[in-house]
């Protein structure tokens, strides 16, 4: 109750005062009235003047400078609380033009977002804008600087050079200002300049600055074409990555269907032991072939990259090989070189082979033993193509031993179809009670993971968990 009457006698007190302001028409009685008429609208109740009207009048009459920020900076920040943005920054313009900074920060990144025109650009340049500057850390006001000066809206004999702005910001952590400086350097063909200052910019790898922009220049991402550029930082991609080089060539080459730069990036691509045609495309190409020059001019480079260890070119050319059913002995080594390399896909093409080939034949031995330490350390194809290759021999003789030692090594590594199956069998065979239970853990843990018919042999053995 106290608080409220307390809060009655502060509006009363207001209200008689209103008379007296009203009377009074110095900028400070104005701004204070103002502040009156604002309260009691917070308060709920209708002011009996127009608060915006008496922050108008203080704001433009006012005579010191601490006067002319304090009441326009304040005047600013309740016409934008109601929408006015032109009238907000006019005020920001008289307190900062008056001396303060904060205001100027405003106006900075309001001609910046293009939502402020200075009424007159050269006074708040030179009033604001250098003044802001003498903060190291400022980057708005250098960066906005270097922008009209470039747009001749300032004179560079006048304000200084924009390259001297945006150095200042670069060096204060601006980002913008350092990707402006890139591509400064960049127009100007000084592409190891405009390198250091992306890699600032971004925090990228310089390999994938390289290749960025030239695939940016190929393509015309960030503007037209521009095939000299896009080719001098191709050259500085595949000094730092031969391999992200290869293989952007190799796109770009496809996208363009050869005409920007084809000749220079087939030789890109193929040093990588990257074809620029599909490997679908390839293999109907080498079909097509009408001679065995033609042929050799299709997978001669990939042989090259494959002799000098290139793992991508050596698959490619053992699935090569594979489609056009090429004897089996070329792909093999082919194949086994690129899985060591590190093409975990290799693996696939390995166990075809490997099924398809039939004892004696020299080739499939180290894709045997490929498929072996595959299947040792926990592959489930693997292991699951050499339970099949024992069951219904090829290579190697059919073995049942072998076929339920690698049955199980795909059941340990998690598979549900062969924990199944290994369960099943050793339920239906096994002769001691140890292996009805190893058979159930199988069995419970197939049935727990969804496999449909190990859930039906559970309950129609009647097994349980224990």
């Amino acid at each position: 109750m106290r608080e409220l009457k307390s809060y009655s006698q502060a509006v009363v007190v207001a209200a008689l005062m209103l008379p007296l302001a009203s009377c009074n028409t110095s900028s400070g009685a104005a701004y204070r009235d103002a502040k009156v008429q604002i309260a009691q609208e917070k308060a709920g109740f209708a002011a009996r003047r127009d608060p915006e009207a008496l922050l108008a009048q203080a704001a433009l009459t006012a005579k010191s400078n601490d006067d002319i920020i304090r009441y326009n900076r304040t005047y600013a920040t309740f016409l934008l609380d109601n929408g006015k943005s032109a009238k907000a920054y006019a005020a920001f313009e008289r307190a900062a033009l008056a001396g303060d900074p904060s205001s100027g920060r405003r106006l900075v990144k309001g001609h910046n977002d293009g939502i402020y025109r200075p009424s007159s650009l050269t006074t708040v340049a030179r009033k604001v804008y250098v003044p802001l500057t003498a903060d190291t850390s400022e980057v708005g006001a250098r960066v906005l600087l270097a922008k009209l000066i470039d747009d001749g809206e300032l004179s560079a004999g006048q304000f200084g050079s924009s390259e001297k702005w945006l150095n200042e910001a670069a060096k204060a952590g601006g980002t913008s200002a350092l990707r402006q400086l890139a591509e400064r350097a960049e127009k100007q063909g000084n592409l190891k300049l405009a390198l250091d200052y992306y890699i600032k910019a971004d925090k990228t790898s310089r390999a994938e600055r390289a290749l960025r922009q030239a695939r940016a220049n190929y393509l015309g991402q960030d503007g037209p074409v521009n095939v000299k550029r896009a080719h001098a930082w191709m050259e500085i991609a595949r000094k730092l990555d031969r391999q992200g080089a290869a293989q952007l060539a190799a796109r770009i080459y496809r996208q363009t269907t050869g005409g920007r730069d084809g000749i220079y990036l087939s030789s890109v691509a193929s040093a990588g032991g990257v074809s620029v045609i599909s490997q679908s495309e390839l293999v109907s190409a080498y079909k097509a072939a009408k001679t065995d020059a033609e042929r050799r001019n299709l997978v001669e480079p990939l042989k090259m990259a494959a002799a000098n260890g290139n793992a991508e070119a050596a698959l490619s050319l053992a699935q090569l090989y594979i489609g056009v059913g090429a004897d089996p002995t070329d792909a093999s080594g082919l194949l086994v070189k690129a899985y060591n390399r590190g093409k975990s896909e290799a693996l696939v093409p390995i166990l075809a082979l490997l099924m398809q080939a039939e004892r004696g034949q020299g080739y499939a031995e180290p894709l045997f033993n490929v498929a072996k330490k595959a299947a040792a350390k926990g592959n489930v194809e693997a292991a699951r193509a050499l339970s099949s290759l024992y069951s219904i021999g090829g290579y190697k003789s059919a073995d049942e031993d072998e076929r339920l030692k690698w049955l199980q090594e795909a059941a340990d590594a998690g598979d549900t179809k062969s924990q199944y199956e290994f369960g099943v069998y050793l339920y239906e065979n096994g002769k001691t009670e140890r292996s009805k239970e190893l058979a159930s853990q199988y069995l419970i843990k197939a049935s727990k993971r969804g496999d449909a018919f190990a859930v039906s042999y559970v309950k129609s053995k009647n097994i349980l968990e224990n």
